[in-house]
């Protein structure tokens, strides 16, 4: 914050500057003096200050008076407050294009009688400053002292805003990084609509994690103050509560750990802590997990959550494991009175992946049916098999549902038998070999033939190649295996050894 000062204008009321004249610059009187120096030198490139009050005789450029303009161009471009002068020493007059620079530029350029020592001046006018400086500490150390109160005292973050509004008499909101308002004051203030409004940013941990929005577009030193506190404070609020949803967060996630780990806690025993931490029983739940080649991006995936769940109303939860994020997904049912038709989580999640919301990782992402709070362990047993289904049978198919491939995860656990190997070799090992020598597709083409219900068209574009292609392997097909590909029979059986082969042989 830079040092408060008063300004111009202010000083020129001081009865040691009564018979002081502002030759020039009036319109920069409201600039602000923090500092009094004096010019011994024409050359003060580097030495300006912001804030400065610059006194001179002049004596120095006597020869000169010229250079006066090429001072007052330094002087502005280094922020200084004005320019006090005792012309009538050793200047006969000063300068016109001096005033006119002074005019253009709004850098007040005062002239005082040559009796006036130095002295009175900087003394008068060092007190004012360090008054003004006695006094905003004074008012910072109140400001602090109310706010910190309040927070000590758990009063909340919304009564902390209203504090904060009534301090700069504006309306103030607390917005997160994502656009969204945390709290505002007055509580139906929309901050998106105001023009003239300032953002200061709010750190916790050396992380921005929120900004202070204040419908006002200009401070004074005083506020300035009071900004510096409600950050501040602002700050401590936001840490606060941090550390209560951390430990919130903590004892869900123990709950889940002993939801995902036999032997199971009683259905009463889940219910009773499943309200205390916010998972409603009454809810039926789904369990999404992601899997990647690298860990999930925790920050990306956590926030699309939290803003899904805060518009739908319900209390969600995710866990990061090293590579694999697991979501846990509440569902009001559809027979509760009041309850919206909202979108399935499962299209939900597609929409996040279509947009690219977690980037452009090699994932899969599986999702298990919905089931009952105590029952959390089979849904998501279910997406870690909708995964491994997607996997060998569906490479491009990054988000999966369990219903969708449920009868294939079946047919491959019941096709360990020695008997389902022979069919294959019997069926489609010809095909087989023949992949393995000419590096051919033959297989992987008939099984996403079967799989769009003969569709030349579909199975060219999941393959992306020509349907003319599709019709050429299909041909080797039925010359190498005499296959029947319209009998209904024939393509259950050829299907049936297909997912045998992806989802037990060729792992």
């Amino acid at each position: 914050m830079k040092i408060p000062g008063v300004t111009v204008q202010e000083l020129m009321a001081i009865p040691v500057l009564k018979e002081a004249k502002v030759l020039s610059g009036e319109q920069g009187l409201s600039r602000v003096v923090r500092f009094i120096d004096i010019m011994e030198v024409p050359d003060l490139k580097g030495w300006v200050r912001e804030g400065v009050l610059l006194m001179t005789t002049a004596y120095s450029i006597r020869h000169e008076p010229e250079v006066l303009c090429q001072i007052i161009q330094l002087l502005h471009q280094g922020g200084a407050a004005a320019l006090v002068i005792k012309p009538t020493r050793f200047l006969t007059e000063i300068p016109h294009s001096a005033l006119e620079e002074s005019n253009a530029c709004g850098l007040p350029v005062i002239e005082i009688p040559a009796d006036i020592p130095y002295t009175d001046i900087t003394q008068r006018v060092m007190d004012m400053v360090l008054n003004r400086q006695a006094e905003l500490l004074r008012r910072s150390e109140e400001i602090y002292r109310t706010l910190t109160t309040m927070v000590l005292e758990n009063s909340g973050i919304q009564a902390v805003s209203d504090n904060i509004a009534e301090l700069f008499k504006a309306p103030v909101a607390l917005i997160d990084n994502g656009g969204q308002a945390i709290v505002t004051s007055p509580q139906e203030w929309d901050w998106t609509k105001v023009q003239d409004a300032r953002h200061f940013p709010i750190s916790v941990d050396k992380r921005t994690v929120a900004k202070l929005v204040i419908a006002r577009n200009e401070l004074d030193d005083m506020e300035q103050v009071g900004i510096e506190q409600a950050r501040l404070v602002m700050a401590l609020e936001l840490m606060r509560e941090k550390a209560v949803e951390d430990t919130e967060s903590r004892l869900r996630g123990n709950f889940i750990d002993e939801l995902m780990t036999p032997p199971l806690p009683l259905r009463h025993e889940v219910e009773r802590r499943g309200r205390q931490l916010g998972f409603n029983p009454e809810d039926d739940w789904e369990v999404a997990v992601l899997e990647s080649a690298a860990a999930p991006p925790e920050e990306i995936l956590s926030g699309l959550l939290s803003m899904e769940s805060t518009r739908r109303r319900v209390v969600s939860h995710i866990e990061f494991r090293s590579n694999r994020a697991i979501l846990f997904l509440p569902t009001l049912q559809q027979n509760v009175p009041g309850s919206d038709q909202e979108m399935s989580w499962s299209d939900t999640l597609k929409n996040w992946s279509t947009e690219k919301a977690w980037g452009t990782a090699d994932y899969y992402l599986g999702i298990g049916s919905a089931k009952k709070l105590w029952e959390l362990l089979q849904s998501y047993n279910e997406a870690r098999r909708a995964i491994t289904v997607a996997q060998r049978l569906y490479p491009d198919q990054r988000v999966c549902k369990y219903s969708d491939i449920e009868m294939h995860y079946m047919l491959g656990e019941a096709m360990d038998k020695e008997e389902f190997s022979n069919v294959f070799e019997r069926k489609l090992g010809r095909l087989q070999q023949y992949d393995r020598s000419h590096g051919s597709d033959l297989l992987k083409t008939l099984f996403y033939y079967l799989e769009n219900r003969g569709s030349l068209v579909d199975t060219a574009n999941y393959l992306f190649i020509h349907r003319n292609s599709v019709k050429y392997r299909l041909e080797r097909i039925r010359d190498m295996t005499d296959f029947d590909l319209n009998d209904p029979r024939e393509q259950f059986i050829c299907h049936t050894c297909l997912i045998h082969y992806y989802l037990r042989e060729h792992r």
